[in-house]
Parts: structure tokens; sequence; C-alpha cells
């Protein structure tokens, strides 16, 4: 039985070894405007190219929560000209199934989130809901949130939009039943309030998360995007100029188990970058 007051065994095993399994979906990657990647990614972070990629995926068995939907747009960067790895702006969560699995599945987006935003300082929404729809050899996945369908994308297997480049892009994940490591980097935080009230970012860092994955099905493709906005979710800001290509995977395991310290950044610097892809816009008071 359930009680407020846990035992050891349970503070030992809580977010223990966080393994995301059983991954099938959709990774897709396009070209942007250099512009715009200069303006959105912090430092001391330094975009490698002007591409988004990411991905559309159901997680199956997560051993941190029960089975959701997750979508992400990150950029490529460096750190220190010596670290590679992506920089996502914010990732979107939902559950699946019918009405009455719909409450269960929240719930289990709900625990994802959570672990994710509050433990690893990963920007994490709920989604009102992720759709996968097979017509005519294509898959339609659609991700929407508070009622505007914010990322479009439609998969069809065969030879990506640009092979050299999807190629680059999609070497590591494309090797099957190997252990490949990625990086990705957030900035963690906390938050203080003072005396009269008003709350602000104290305790600012930049740190990296080590994920090891597994892959074991790939099939690259071609992809046609359109991404949406809302006054809460400005996705079009991450300008589609030429898609680059895609692939269906599926992932046995995707263990995050490392979390690595990089550097102390100014709060007041890097506060502006801290709020959108986190919070809605009610939380400043509109």
């Amino acid at each position: 039985m359930t009680s407020y007051l846990v035992n050891k065994e349970d503070v030992v095993n809580f977010l223990d070894n966080p393994n995301m399994k059983n991954q099938d979906g959709y990774m897709f990657a396009y070209v942007t405007s250099p512009e715009v990647l200069a303006r959105l990614v912090p430092k001391p972070l330094k975009p490698v190219a002007p591409v988004i990629a990411g991905y559309i995926t159901h997680m199956g068995n997560p051993t941190f929560a029960k089975p959701y939907d997750e979508a992400v747009l990150y950029s490529l960067v460096s750190y220190g000209g010596r670290m590679l790895g992506a920089y996502p702006f914010t990732l979107f969560l939902s559950g699946e199934g019918a009405e009455e699995a719909m409450l269960a599945g929240r719930e289990g987006a709900e625990e994802a989130m959570l672990a994710g935003r509050e433990g690893a300082a990963i920007p994490k929404k709920l989604a009102d809901k992720i759709s996968y729809t097979e017509e005519n050899g294509s898959t339609h996945v659609v991700v929407t949130r508070h009622e505007v369908d914010l990322i479009n994308l439609t998969f069809t297997p065969g030879i990506p939009n640009n092979p050299d480049i999807a190629k680059q892009l999609m070497a590591g994940q494309s090797k099957l039943d190997t252990p490949t490591d990625t990086y990705s980097f957030f900035f963690d935080y906390k938050i203080d309030q003072d005396h009269d009230g008003h709350n602000h970012f104290i305790n600012t860092r930049l740190i990296a998360t080590k994920t090891t994955g597994v892959t074991h099905a790939f099939t690259p493709g071609n992809i046609t995007m359109e991404l949406g906005t809302s006054s809460d979710d400005p996705v079009s800001e991450l300008t589609v100029l030429q898609p680059v290509g895609g692939a269906h995977y599926q992932m046995t395991s995707g263990k995050m188990h490392e979390t690595i310290q990089l550097a102390k950044v100014e709060p007041d610097k890097i506060a502006p970058y801290l709020i959108t892809g986190r919070y809605d816009q009610a939380i400043l008071g509109k």
C-alpha cells in the first residue's frame, strides 16, 4: 500500500537508471536559418550547422513512467569546440490510446515530464495529443497542443530528400544492435523568491546528459514538414527551409546514465532562454 512516507528501498529506486525502452518512432532533420539559430541558441553553446533535427516516438516501456509519446526539436551544437550534442528547444509529451486509457496515458506522460523537467532540467510540456496515421505507404504524424497543430510530419520510406546530409546526421542511429553514446545540453536552475514576492533564477549552470541507445531497426526515407505556432509555443520560429530526410526507427534501449556539470552561467543572461520551452505565457501574468 502506498504511503506518504516511503521506505528506504523506494528512495533508492527513485528515478534509478532511467531507461527509455522499446521506442518506435520517426526521426527527422531539416535545414533552417543560421540567423535564427544564432539568436535562439544561448552561449556558451554554438550551432555547428544550420540544421534542426528531432524525433516523434512512442516510448513503449520506460522505467520511470507508463508508456507515452514524445516529440522534440533540437539544434546540433558544440561546447568548447570539443563536445558535440543536441540542444533541445522543447519536448512535447502525450499519453496514448482511447479515452479511458487516456487518463492513464496522460498520467504516464506527466510522470515523464516531471522526471525530465525537474530531474534533468529538460524543457518539457504536455501536448493535447500525438497522432499517427498510415496512408498509401506513408506515415503522417501530428503533434497538437492547445488545439494547434505544432508539428506536421509526413514520412515515406525510401531515399531521403538529401541523402548525403541525412547519412551524416543519422550515422549513429543507423548502426543496428550497437550501443551508441549521444549527449544533450540543458541549462539547470533554481527559482528563488525574495521578500516582495519577485521570483528570479539562481544557480544557473550548463549541464550535459549522456545517453546510450541501441537501435534495433532503421528505415530511411523522405519527409515533408510543416510547423505551427500558438501563443504559448512558437514552434514555427524554427523555420523549415529545406527537408533533409528522416527515418522510421525502433530502439530497444535509451539509457540516461550520466549528468556532466559543465559551467556556471549568469542568471540574467540565460533567463530569457529558460521560460518559453518549459512554461506557458500565463506564468508571466499575461
